[in-house]
């Protein structure tokens, strides 16, 4: 795969930039990332950061959990009258967002292609998944409640063409569509610069902030309704990793946390971890933390 246009208008760069620079693109305002090369994107996600590792009691799980269980309960208070609420997660991970869809009472299915992450949804977690790429049309008959993507959009080579394609058949009308990406406009990526964690370079393909990603969405048929942005998960995350690389370290903190790999980066995390929350709760009110999690609701009309 090669992208060197934009993904989301199609316009082109004209000036001479080198592998994977980021574009910021002056027709639509949305950032990308240019590749000259060819890639297999299909063999990116096979490397060993996205190998499946077994943490279901470790606190990073807990924490994912809880992260979960707050986006439910919003959704829930957006949409009081209606139970059971249908669910459709779009690229569900290993399955943790369903399970506790799944516990709340919710009927919840995802879509995941990398095989050994359903699997491990399916069998460890007892949620529904579904495998096969998708292109178009309706998943299990369409009509959702809610359509979630939890850092997926910045991955996809058309994102908002795809988007559109997905709500358009499958999310009804005044339903819930819930969208949460890395904040490309934080305090964490201007000190990290491009070593920040986030930016994730070649396998994400866009990156967002919360103005040009709610103008975007809303120009599809929606009406945002909530916005929130702070994430223990992968805001404060972001910031140990900024904060780690200041001092030298340059791996990927998720792999080696969850692989408790690197004791003396593990020393520095439980150091350095209450600054990265203070800094986080400090970027609250600024709007600029890590991530940016909106939630739309669907036009009637």
């Amino acid at each position: 795969m090669r992208q060197e246009q934009c993904p989301v208008c199609g316009a082109e760069d004209k000036k001479e930039n080198r592998n994977f620079s980021l574009i910021l693109c002056k027709k639509c305002g949305v950032t990308w990332t240019l590749i000259q090369s060819d890639l297999d994107m299909a063999a990116l996600y096979e490397d060993e950061i996205y190998t499946v590792v077994d943490n279901r009691n470790s606190i990073f799980e807990k924490i994912i959990f809880q992260e979960a269980s707050n986006v439910i309960h919003t959704v829930n208070r957006l949409l009081p009258d209606i139970s059971p609420l249908r669910c459709l997660d779009f690229g569900s991970g290993k399955g943790q967002f369903l399970f506790q869809a799944k516990i709340a009472g919710w009927q919840a299915m995802g879509i995941e292609t990398a095989p050994e992450r359903a699997r491990f949804a399916q069998e460890k977690y007892g949620v529904k998944v579904q495998t096969e790429q998708y292109s178009k049309g309706k998943i299990d008959s369409g009509n959702f409640d809610v359509l979630t993507l939890f850092h997926v959009l910045e991955h996809l080579p058309a994102p908002l063409a795809m988007l559109k394609e997905l709500c358009d058949n499958n999310l009804r009308k005044g339903g819930i569509l819930v969208l949460e990406v890395p904040n490309i406009k934080s305090w964490q990526h201007q000190w990290a610069g491009d070593k920040w964690m986030h930016l994730d370079i070649p396998k994400h393909l866009s990156h967002w902030h919360e103005t040009q990603l709610a103008e975007k969405v809303e120009a599809l048929g929606f009406k945002r309704v909530k916005s929130q942005y702070f994430s223990l998960h992968l805001g404060v995350l972001g910031n140990l990793s900024a904060l780690l690389g200041k001092l030298g370290y340059g791996g990927n903190i998720i792999y080696d946390l969850k692989n408790r790999k690197k004791p003396p980066m593990l020393l520095g995390v439980g150091l350095i971890f209450p600054l990265s929350l203070l800094l986080e709760v400090f970027a609250l009110p600024f709007r600029r933390t890590g991530i940016v999690r909106l939630y739309f609701k669907k036009n009637e009309s």
